[in-house]
């Protein structure tokens, strides 16, 4: 089978890789890394090879060719390909030699090389000699190639150079690096079994293309011996440097980090604040597209925002009343100090930025000096908004946290005021993908238990009175977790009273909350209990079923105590399936949730036990239908029927979307977009994202995104790979915001209208007196262009094109 393919395409093959070879030959030429001679050699080598297979290839095509073109062609074209074959032989003795004086250090080379170059030199006579007595071959009357008496010898001469060559290679093979030596190997060995199968299996240029494939591995493997060595010399020189280069960082950041430390724990308000500033702004760099150092300069300037609050009084910076006018013009001079005092830190000029114009204003009206736009410092418009998000997202004064969604619509509301709009969409984004509010401050509540309420990492848990300690979170979704861990009652209680639950919460900071002030403004709400003997408790789930199947052959408690849990959950739309197993009970529960808006999370709880040997175990095994026991209605806020496409809930932010449809000048898309219930923030509404994919799926293969609009007329573009140019106006008709979010949950149709001139696509809309206008410029050469229709908490309806 492989012989009859390599006869059938091997003049293709034969072409690719004399291509192959000239290629390589020419980039060895043209390398600075490699000592001179053996550069040469190897151009040699590779030219040689290129013509050895291009001339064997112009031989079979001319084969049998009676003109007197064909005639010759064929005569040149076998001449190059015996002559060819002993010089890339010859070559690769030159290399051999050039090794063993240069790479092994012998004072006197092999007499078997200087062998082979006899033999080369006769090889070449002999090929120059059969063009007069046919000792090689003769051509017949149709011009075709016919083996001479003496054609053995031409198999023979290569051979014996190559056999004598592979004794010099092991000779040397401790010697020599891998990278050189396995090379060498191969390139005589791999020849010799071509030619043994050469002269049984004729029409074939086996030994030929296997000298030739061997040509580009010897130069191949070069080039990563020279890498090697370059690599091993950069790492030695590098070491020391980078060793004492991390010593003067490490000192740089401590001393920072330190410095900044005593200055925030003058007031336990702002205890971290400027690290945290710190991080977002870094993390904001990122998004923008600065690589890694640029970002860390960014974090690093941010880090100092506050300095110049060292000149500040304390009785100012602690005072809890209202400052006065005076107080607060003090206040007001700490960026002119920050200016001052990072003025002199020459050394690190990224450093002052951020601590002189942090307090400017994107539309001027700030202080001190008063710039506008682009005119404040990167760093500084960066600052500004980390600054204020921290300001909103920690306790301040008594004041709680803000919920994400205020603090998303309280940064959005200072757009082209207080903060650049660019950097405000980058914070936007994050506050959006923050599903886990990760970006905040400690909680109060759980600020000295980091890590020992995280089942994630630790394997025991304490419980004594009943929620009084809750493991933090774990999302449930549509992939089976599975959750295994031993418990016991603590000592002197009744097993019947001592035991652990589950607890199915929502959040934003993943912990379960009993204080008034942290369920308002973290949005928590539980659904219900399931405690580990069948009994549950219904919060504000619809309804919590649980079936409990005695053992029959179960086997208690070991005799410490303790028994064994395994547990698998899964969420799918509005139901939670958990499947419970321990040594006495098989339990399997069924949640119908309020809807499926809404995220789950799995707090483990219990009240007078221990818990050990917790085990988290998240898998890619994916939930069906039929393991779903309904126990209510499927939730469904659909209220009108499918359109061309089928109707769409979106639960999450872009958790799904449309299928892509092919945008065409002069389309039209019509649509009832309605927000779901629990929606209460201006973002929960739909989007229009174009697209490119090679499926024409926003999940598909080779996916680009070229534009994502929200239809509240904000840009939520995520790595944009085209020109965008939005527009948004407000007429008489838009009555605020809040009347906005109303229409919205009332339900609102839509009509969006596109028109494509080649790489331009343009779409509008109009909604509640928001118009939208976005021209985007898509890259060129991408002819597929599609929309589809997503958002974050709402349904999409009836949808139509036309």
């Amino acid at each position: 089978m492989l012989y009859q393919f390599i006869r059938d395409h091997q003049l293709n093959i034969m072409l690719g890789m004399s291509s192959i070879c000239f290629m390589v030959g020419f980039f060895a030429m043209i390398t600075k890394a490699l000592p001179k001679r053996r550069k040469w050699i190897l151009v040699d080598i590779e030219f040689a090879s290129g013509l050895l297979l291009f001339s064997d290839r112009l031989a079979y095509m001319y084969h049998g060719d009676v003109s007197n073109l064909g005639y010759h062609m064929v005569r040149i074209s076998n001449f190059m390909v015996f002559f060819m074959t002993i010089s890339v032989v010859h070559a690769f003795n030159l290399y051999l030699t050039d090794l063993c004086k240069n790479e092994v250090g012998m004072k006197k080379i092999p007499n078997r090389l200087r062998i082979v170059e006899l033999i080369a030199a006769a090889g070449w006579f002999l090929v120059i000699l059969s063009q007069f007595i046919g000792l090689y071959y003769t051509f017949s009357a149709n011009n075709e190639y016919q083996r001479g008496p003496g054609f053995i010898i031409c198999y023979a001469i290569p051979f014996l150079a190559l056999f004598i060559q592979l004794s010099v290679i092991f000779q040397l093979q401790k010697k020599l690096s891998l990278y050189i030596w396995i090379p060498l190997l191969l390139f005589t060995v791999i020849p010799m079994v071509a030619s043994i199968f050469q002269a049984f299996f004729y029409g074939v240029s086996l030994t030929n293309m296997a000298i030739v494939g061997m040509g580009v591995v010897l130069y191949i493997f070069a080039l990563m011996d020279l890498n090697d060595k370059l690599e091993k010399t950069q790492k030695s020189e590098l070491d020391a440097a980078q060793s004492y280069g991390m010593s003067v960082f490490r000192s740089f950041d401590q001393t920072s980090r330190a410095l900044i430390g005593a200055l925030d724990a003058k007031d336990k308000y702002t205890k971290d604040h400027s690290k945290r500033v710190a991080e977002y702004a870094r993390l904001i760099a990122k998004a923008m597209g600065m690589d890694d150092i640029e970002a860390a300069e960014i974090g690093y300037s941010a880090l100092f925002h506050d300095v110049g609050k060292i000149a500040i009084p304390d009785q100012i910076l602690k005072k809890r009343e209202r400052l006065t006018e005076e107080e607060s013009a003090i206040l007001k001079k700490h960026p002119v100090y920050g200016k001052e005092i990072m003025s002199g830190v020459t050394e690190i000029p990224y450093l002052k930025p951020a601590a002189a114009y942090h307090h400017e204003r994107y539309d001027g009206k700030g202080f001190p000096e008063g710039l506008k736009g682009e005119a404040i410092p990167l760093a500084a418009r960066i600052t500004a908004v980390a600054d204020a998000y921290d300001k909103m997202a920690s306790f301040k004064y008594g004041r709680p946290p803000l919920a994400q969604g205020k603090i998303r619509e309280e940064i959005l509301s200072e757009a082209g005021k207080a903060f650049d709009p660019k950097i405000v969409s980058i914070m936007v984004d994050m506050i959006d993908k923050d599903t886990d509010y990760a970006l905040r401050e400690a909680d109060d509540d759980s600020v000295d238990e980091a890590d020992i309420n995280d089942i994630t990492k630790v394997d025991r848990m304490h419980f004594e009175n009943y929620k009084d300690r809750v493991s933090d979170g774990i999302r449930i979704t549509d992939k089976i977790l599975k959750l295994h861990f031993e418990s016991r009652p603590i000592n002197g209680h009744e097993k019947e009273y001592s035991l652990p639950v589950i607890i199915l919460f929502d959040s934003f900071d993943r912990c379960v909350h009993r204080n008034p002030r942290n369920i308002k403004n973290l949005h928590y709400f539980e659904y219900g209990e399931i405690w580990l003997d069948g009994h549950t408790v219904c919060t504000s789930a619809r309804d919590i079923k649980a079936e409990v199947t005695e053992k029959e052959t179960g086997a208690g408690s070991d005799a410490n105590g303790w028994e064994t849990y395994d547990i698998e959950l899964f969420a799918l739309k509005d139901h939670v399936m958990i499947r419970a197993d321990s040594n006495r009970l098989h339990i399997v529960t069924s949640v119908a949730l309020p809807d499926s808006t809404r995220f789950v999370q799995l707090g483990l709880a219990g009240e007078q036990c221990d818990v050990k040997n917790i085990k988290v175990i998240e898998t890619d095994i994916a939930a069906k239908e039929e393991d779903v026991i309904r126990i209510a209605p499927e939730v469904n806020f659909f209220s009108r029927k499918d359109g061309d496409i089928p109707n769409l809930e979106v639960d999450d932010y872009r958790e799904v979307s449309t299928d892509g449809i092919p945008v065409e000048d002069g389309m039209r898309i019509f649509f009832h977009s309605k927000s779901l219930p629990v929606a209460n923030l201006v973002h929960h509404c739909s989007y229009v994202v174009l697209f490119s994919s090679d499926d024409g799926l926003v999940t598909g293969n080779n996916y680009e995104e070229y534009a994502c609009i929200r239809l509240d007329g904000e840009d939520a573009t995520y790595n944009g790979k085209a020109e965008i140019s939005l527009s948004v106006h407000k007429d008489e008709k838009f009555l605020g915001w809040d009347s906005w979010k109303e229409i919205n949950l009332v339900g609102l149709d839509y009509e969006v209208d596109f028109k494509r001139k080649r790489n331009r696509v343009v779409f509008s809309t109009e909604n509640a007196g928001i118009s939208i206008e976005c021209h985007v410029i898509v890259p060129k050469g991408v002819e597929n262009v599609y929309v589809a229709l997503t958002g974050n908490l709402c349904t999409l309806m009836n949808i139509r094109i036309r």
